[in-house]
């Protein structure tokens, strides 16, 4: 018997030789493949797309002046004043990866959900910044307040749970609700574990008495039957319709069975099957929590409602929830059964009670128009259809607004659910905001990166807007529709690919896609049957990478799905070649999120007991866990699902693409091994032995292809593993595989904001230095090249007043956004925090810190070097003698509304103000009246003041302290040292009552702030770089406008009072950087190219300073640029030609007049208000300055200018 047995086993062995031979043959196929559906992918690299699932993309504050929108790809909350007709765009402000929704807890306090950095962020609307981050767990969904005066903040986080599986303990797999106490943000939340698999938005009642949390992927009753008890029990029901003709027998599978209310069913009704499943399934899709408990908790669970549940909205009327859902009929078999019509979109209908648990009243079909009975669907009725529900809110009148993101449509809705009408917007909707008071619902479009603007009398769209910078490449954007419309490829308009595919990844569902009619394909060296048996649904998420493609790996590349669009979706046609290339390069772009069962130094947990990920990391390389024979003399789990490249943060897929012929795996089908990224998601089946009593679980679906397995522990008990000794082995290799990488580190999107209350605290700083670690490349041994980073780091919030971002470069050196500021050291930010200038660090995707932080555009051009979109109107209110007067109130009108109460010095201050249209500033208070009433600014380049005092006869420009620290502010851009201050007062007011020696003081001392080093480094030296740069303006007599020079001169100030501290080091340290960028310039390249010689450089710019480089001081200058004719280099010259002394000689009159239009009118010389839009007023100066050989009182420039009626009025009557 023995030899019988080793001859048995020998042709088994050599058999499984020969097959192994020919998958390792198909695999060299497969490689070829993979190049050949890469073409024209490249652009994609520097780009991930998350896809994230918004939620709540759009809220209105409470008083109803701003519309807030998440802007995904950008991460950043776009900020829409609306005073006018359209909303106009007035801030970006940055958050965290991914935002997917906001909520306004106040006017001022608002608060931003960040999927993929885990956090919440809350802004400050007021200052246009992140003043604290809260971390809440993986992958958070949704935020509303609710309980007792609102003030607990709920954030349901989709994947915050924690289940213990085999002994390992698992993040991921399940969802929770976390609530903050909103007036101690330093507590611990209160956590409340959710039993189900994505929870996804929330909802409340009137009261804010109950909060409702639904959840997406709840599931729809089935479940799979293994395939070895299907062919012990009469096998599958026979095919419907009948298999074609000629085809040889289906391979033997598995069998989806579902939940009929009291047994397990296939789809004939068979109930044969209960007996073999020992479990149930939870199916909750609706948790209601007491939000105004001591301890909010659950108190009702509901099921049945849906497979996918989405966003819900109340009636405070009727006491009725609307819950937005999908559900899909997967228990049916085969492609021509469920071809355009596989899933229904709905919206349940459900009865509230306080206390009580909500009933579903009815389940409305949202497309009651379609008729199932034509397969090929019409025009007509694809154009009605809403497909893919997303956002739903209720008006007043019971009106029922529902975002179909698949559909380009809002359906409006009456209480009963039933369509009433559509209304077309951008493409794909999935935010809503109504604006009852307007008579406007605002639709968040997140494909198009717009707000649509729909008047609700009317019911149409009036206008739509942008809600800011879209980041996202041409690939992305022009491939994403094939994923999302309905309407263009499906026979009914109301299913798509992310039908199947939501944001891309997948429904946690199994689906037997047989074709009964279909052909054999082969493909390499195996031969597939059509009808395949239940496939789980495999996510897009890195698909590409991995090809062959699908389980059996019966596709090559992504074209090779193009049958689905007619096979599965029931379009009318394929996608032509240029579709399904544009569709493969944006699903090449889609990428898993960081595995939240890592260490945030992407390491594993090391618990003390128990199973260890480091220990099964190391077993699953190298243990001996299969017959060698099996993998041509591999024997381990790396061989067939590699996970390691071999160097430092070399994470792969989990596949070494490997595909093995039935017999190997002992299945009837040949199958590819799979890849491993986001295994952790498919946790949640755990079947109760035979006998014990059906316990629920939260999925019907495990590992393996069809689900059939429940856990990893389970998968390796199976015959073909025979290395293992003990379960405590296979426990540390599911502890790995748990925590396997997803080739995205933790570090993406982590994130710490620096405030002035935390900012020595020794967790912040270790959080900042984890990331400052993780942002650094890691050594290779034996190589000169380090492995990537596992991140960037970028740090954005508000430097030196002004909202700014860094990246950093390495070992905590981090580069501004502006190519003429120095590179700043870590300390050096984190001294510059404070109250009302937050800093946040944030982890990025590798090779992208630069577009999330210097170059938001990626044009080239650091965002503080581009062009103003918006500025700082400011000013005080005072009295007669110049003190501020608190509690005023400061209307803002015209193009934008706001307003803002004075402080108690009469500081106030409006922060991001359009550069285009009319502003008008009004100050009120009861019993006082101003002077002047108010004031205008039409298309501010700059950040402009206006000063208003309560006497009707006194000009703040007369009262000394104030006419001295205007001067601070209008020629050097700070605030007035306290010595400073007091020596130009005493100035003035030595004189007395001298009326003769008070306007003399007051014109010298006006004129000594151009004289001044502080102006003649800073703004004169600024004039200077344009000129001998670039020459005059075209058709100017000057060689820089307004904004040029404040913007330069802002820079060139930053940190420097004279007579303060080391102010010259600090001045030259300015003048590095400011030239080091200068030259980098995208208009200084176009104009001096790098083929450009040192002759001609120089010469250049001698002939722009009007020659007054001498002979030997252009050959020197000639010589040195010879010598290190680089960037570095060029700047020496450029500074060297600007400094010089007879071109500052040359210079000085004309810039000095030219600073009177810029520091005291506050315009460029031929803007408005001047007399015929020319330069005729500042040839007119020039000539008399020059004629009196410079002296400004013998020319009574300065005089003139600060007497006259222009530069007044901005002070008083």
């Amino acid at each position: 018997m023995t030899t019988s047995n080793s001859r048995q086993t020998s042709r088994v062995l050599i058999l499984t030789t020969i097959l192994l031979s020919l998958a390792i043959v198909w695999l060299v196929s497969a490689r070829e493949m993979q190049t050949a559906s890469a073409q024209a992918i490249g652009a994609n690299t520097s780009f991930r797309n998350f896809e994230a699932p918004q939620v709540h993309p759009l809220a209105l504050t409470p008083d109803g002046k701003h519309l807030l929108a998440v802007n995904s790809p950008n991460a950043s909350l776009s900020v829409f004043e609306l005073s006018g007709g359209a909303p106009v765009l007035t801030a970006e402000i940055p958050v965290g990866l991914q935002p997917v929704s906001v909520a306004a807890r106040t006017d001022r306090e608002v608060w931003v959900v960040n999927w993929l950095s885990d956090s919440v962020s809350i802004v400050d609307l007021t200052t246009g910044n992140v003043v604290r981050t809260i971390d809440v767990g993986d992958e958070p969904t949704d935020i509303l307040f609710a309980g007792p005066g609102g003030q607990k903040a709920f954030v349901c986080v989709s994947g915050g749970g924690r289940q213990t599986v085999s002994g390992n303990s698992v993040t991921g797999a399940n969802g929770a609700v976390k609530i903050f106490d909103t007036t101690n943000l330093a507590a611990a939340p209160l956590v409340i574990n959710i039993l189900a698999k994505q929870p996804r938005a929330l909802a409340r009642d009137a009261s804010g008495a109950q909060v409702f949390v639904s959840v997406f992927e709840s599931g729809n009753q089935t479940t799979i039957i293994p395939q070895p008890i299907v062919a012990q029990n009469g096998g599958l029901p026979a095919p419907n319709p009948d298999m074609r003709a000629g085809l040889p027998p289906a391979p033997n599978t598995g069998l989806l069975v579902k939940w009929n209310g009291s047994a397990w069913a296939d789809e004939t009704g068979d109930t044969k099957w209960d007996q073999f499943v020992t479990y149930r399934l939870a199916d909750i899709d609706l948790i209601t929590i007491d939000a105004n408990a001591a301890n909010p908790a659950i108190t009702a669970q509901t099921r049945g409602l849906g497979t996918n549940l989405g966003n819900m909205t109340f009636d405070p009327a009727t006491g009725q929830l609307f819950v937005a859902n999908v559900d899909a009929g997967s228990v049916r078999r085969f492609e021509p059964n469920l071809r355009g019509r596989f899933l229904s979109n709905r919206v349940s209908i459900l009865n509230t009670m306080p206390g009580g648990a909500p009933a579903l009243v009815s389940v409305a079909d949202i497309n009651q128009h379609v008729d199932l009975n034509n397969p090929t669907g019409t025009d007509a009725e694809r154009g009605q259809s809403l497909a893919l529900p997303a956002d739903i809110t209720r008006a007043s009148d019971g009106t029922i607004y529902l975002a179909a993101t698949s559909s380009a449509k809002v359906g409006f809705l009456n209480s009963a659910g039933a369509v009433v009408g559509r209304i077309a917007v951008g493409q794909g909707p999935t935010g809503l905001a109504l604006d009852e008071a307007r008579q406007r619902l605002y639709v968040l479009n997140r494909f198009d990166q717009t707000v649509s603007v729909v008047d609700t009398g009317t019911k149409a769209q009036l206008a739509q807007v942008g809600i800011g910078v879209n980041p996202e490449p041409p690939s992305v954007r022009n491939g994403r529709r094939f994923l999302y419309d309905a309407t263009t490829f499906s026979a009914h308009g109301t299913v798509s690919c992310a039908s199947c595919h939501p944001s891309g990844h997948r429904d946690g569902l199994a689906w037997d896609l047989g074709e009964p009619a279909g052909d054999m394909v082969t493909i390499g060296n195996f031969t597939h049957h059509p009808m395949k048996g239940p496939m789980m649904t495999q996510s897009l998420r890195g698909l590409l990478q991995t090809p062959p493609l699908h389980w059996r790996a019966d596709r090559r590349n992504i074209s090779e799905f193009n049958i689905a669009f007619p096979g599965i979706l029931g379009s009318n046609r394929l996608l032509t070649t240029d579709e399904i290339n544009a569709f493969a390069t944006f699903v090449e772009t889609l990428t898993y999120p960081p595995n939240p069962n890592q260490n945030l130094d992407r390491t594993f947990p090391n618990p003390a007991t128990g199973p260890n990920a480091d220990t099964g990391m190391l077993r699953f390389r190298s243990f001996r866990a299969m017959p060698r024979i099996l993998l041509g003399g591999a024997d381990n789990c790396n061989a067939c699902h590699t996970s390691f490249s071999g160097i430092p943060n070399g994470f792969v897929t989990g596949t070494s693409r490997l595909v093995f012929a039935g017999t190997i795996l002992s299945e009837p089908q040949a199958f590819k091994a799979p890849q491993l990224r986001g295994i952790y998601q498919k946790v949640g089946l755990q079947k109760p032995p035979p006998g014990q009593p059906r316990a629920e679980q939260i999925t019907g679906f495990g590992f393996m292809h069809d689900g059939t397995i429940d856990t990893l522990l389970n998968f390796m008990k199976q015959p073909d593993f025979i290395g293992f000794t003990s379960d405590d082995q296979r426990r540390d290799i599911e502890a790995f595989l748990v925590s396997f990488d997803s080739v995205m580190a933790p570090a993406v999107g982590l994130q710490v904001t620096v405030n002035a209350e935390n900012k020595n605290s020794p967790e912040v700083l270790q959080r900042v230095n984890l990331l400052i670690q993780q942002a650094q490349p890691v050594p290779i041994p034996f190589s000169i090249f380090p492995s990537a980073p596992s991140c960037d780091l970028v740090v954005r919030g508000i430097y030196d007043g002004a909202p700014r971002a860094f990246l950093q470069l390495g070992n905590g050196i981090f580069q501004p956004d502006s190519g003429s500021e120095a590179h700043l050291t870590l300390q050096q930010l984190l001294a510059s925090v404070g109250d009302g200038t937050e800093l946040t660090f944030t982890g990025v995707p590798e090779g992208e810190g630069r577009r999330y932080s210097i170059d938001r555009n990626s044009d080239g051009i650091l965002n503080d070097d581009e062009a103003r979109t918006t500025v700082q109107l400011s000013g005080r209110v005072v009295d007669a003698a110049g003190n501020g007067i608190g509690g005023v109130t400061v209307s803002l009108s015209g193009k934008q509304s706001a307003s803002a109460v004075t402080d108690a010095s009469g500081n106030y201050d409006f922060n991001f103000i359009s550069t285009t249209g009319v502003h008008t500033l009004t100050p009120q208070h009861a019993g006082l009246t101003f002077a002047p009433h108010n004031r205008s600014f039409t298309n501010p380049t700059w950040n402009q003041s206006a000063t208003f005092v309560t006497s009707p006869t006194v000009n703040l420009s007369d009262v000394s302290p104030y006419f001295v620290a205007q001067h601070y502010a209008d020629f050097l851009n700070r605030t007035p040292d306290t010595s400073g201050l007091q020596f130009w007062t005493d100035q003035i007011e030595s004189c007395g009552a001298d009326a003769d020696c008070r306007r003399l003081r007051r014109d010298n001392v006006s004129g000594a702030f151009f004289l001044s080093v502080e102006f003649r480094e800073t703004g004169y030296l600024v004039y200077r770089s344009y000129k001998a740069s670039f020459g005059d303006l075209p058709g100017k007599p000057v060689a820089l406008n307004f904004q040029q020079l404040m913007t330069d001169t802002e820079r060139l100030g930053r940190n420097v009072i004279v007579n303060v501290g080391n102010w010259q080091q600090q001045i030259d340290t300015n003048k590095q950087a400011f030239f080091a960028g200068w030259v980098q310039r995208a208009d200084f390249v176009a104009r001096y190219p790098a083929s450009m010689s040192p002759a001609a450089f120089v010469e250049s710019l001698n002939a722009n300073t009007g020659g007054s480089l001498n002979a030997s001081e252009r050959d020197a200058l000639v010589s040195q640029l010879s010598t290190n004719n680089t960037a570095a280099g060029r700047a020496l010259v450029v500074r060297q030609v600007v400094e010089n002394a007879e071109f500052s000689r040359r210079q000085f009159n004309r810039a000095f007049v030219l600073m009177q239009y810029f520091g005291y009118l506050r315009r460029n010389p031929d803007d408005a208000p001047e007399a015929g839009l020319n330069f005729d007023g500042f040839n007119f100066w020039l000539t008399k300055l020059e004629q009196h050989n410079g002296n400004f009182i013998n020319s009574e420039m300065v005089k003139a200018f600060i007497t006259s009626g222009e530069y007044r009025q901005r002070f008083g009557p």
